[in-house]
Formats: structure tokens, sequence, C-alpha cells
């Protein structure tokens, strides 16, 4: 009987999507009026400038037509940036059925059998937002990742082992993972690389003082 799929605890939660959604509706309702205002205030600003024909340059077009372009562009900015977090915030998640992981993000799907892939553990340094000012500032860990390659295609599939809220997933989900990198079987030197990685997860697990770094 094959076990049933795991949604891995790297997607936000209920809570989380509930909070960016109310940013984003928040969000546009301020922009809106913003440009509801900025429209009003240049319609009135420059009466004779309705009047011209939209490519005529006088003396009061060319300063309407500049603003309105300036934040034209900046409104669009902005919107495409709350999409891409609305997004992303819905979109990302990493599900693992039988020994096949399938990682979802903002611009597709990417899948590798964990039984037959390339497999090792990856880390980069820990950033998270300066409180004191703008920018970020690293923490002092790592985060790890599980690195898959499939060897015929080259294509590869990464996932963090860090949940939103910045800690490792939970022990049944990292020793799942093992289970399905140390089900099947590789030519040397992939074998012993798939071994070390199932040890490493498992180890991720079990270890207390692992789950802290």
């Amino acid at each position: 009987m094959l076990n049933p799929p795991i949604r891995l605890s790297v997607n936000a939660s209920t809570g989380q999507k509930v909070t960016v959604s109310i940013i984003g509706l928040l969000f546009l309702g301020v922009l809106a009026g913003i440009a509801g205002v900025a429209a009003l205030a240049l319609g009135r600003s420059d009466p004779e400038f309705r009047a011209l024909p939209a490519f005529e340059s006088g003396a009061g077009a060319f300063p309407a037509l500049a603003v309105r372009a300036v934040f034209a562009v900046a409104a669009l900015l902005m919107i495409g940036f709350l999409v891409t977090m609305v997004l992303g915030t819905y979109r990302r998640q990493a599900i693992l059925s039988g020994t096949v992981l399938e990682v979802r993000g903002l611009l597709g799907t990417r899948r590798a059998d964990l039984a037959t892939s390339r497999v090792w553990i990856d880390s980069e340094p820990e950033y998270v937002r300066n409180p004191h000012g703008e920018g970020t500032i690293p923490t002092g860990r790592r985060v790890p990742h599980l690195m898959a390659e499939d060897p015929a295609t080259g294509r590869k599939v990464r996932l963090r082992l860090h949940s939103m809220a910045r800690t490792l997933l939970p022990p049944h989900e990292l020793n799942a993972l093992a289970d399905a990198v140390g089900s099947g079987t590789r030519p040397e030197p992939d074998a012993a690389q798939a071994t070390r990685t199932a040890t490493l997860l498992r180890r991720l697990a079990d270890d207390p003082i692992a789950r802290l770094l």
C-alpha cells in the first residue's frame, strides 16, 4: 500500500495567507485613493491641458503628462510587486508523493524522483530584516537545502528545509525525505552520496543540537 502524499511544511500557513491578502487589499485601496486624488489634482491644476491633442507638447502639457507617466510607472511597479508577493505566498508548496518530490514556485513546478536522482545537502547563510534600519543582516545560521538532479536531463530541484517560521521541517517530514532518498539504487559515486544525504537528513530530524543550527 502506497503512503499518502506528504505536504511539506514549507508553504505559508492559513494565517500568513490571510495576513498577506489583507495587506494586499489595503495596499490596493490606498493606491486607488492616491491615484484618484492625483488625477483630480492634475485635472484641476491645468484645465487647458485637457483640450490639447494627446501628443501636443505645450507649455503646460508636458509637466502634467510627465507627472502622469511617472505615477503610472510607479503604480505598475508597486502592483507587480504586490501580485508577486501574494501569488508567491499562495503557490509556494512542496509535496512528497512516495519518492517523487514536487516543488511549486511562482513561475512553475519542478519534480524529482529522490530514489534515482543525484542528491546532496547544500546550505546558504540566513538573513533577516534589520530591525534598526534598512536592508538585511546575517543571523549567523545557515539554511540547509535538499538538492536533487535528474542524471539524464540535469534538471535540478531545490527544497528549502526550513519552514516559513525559519525552523527546520518537522522530524517526520525529514525522515520521510531520508527514506525516499535511501530507497533507490544508483551507481557509484551517486550511491555513496545518497547514503550520506539520507544520514544527514535523519540527523537533522533526530538530533536536538542539529535542529538548533
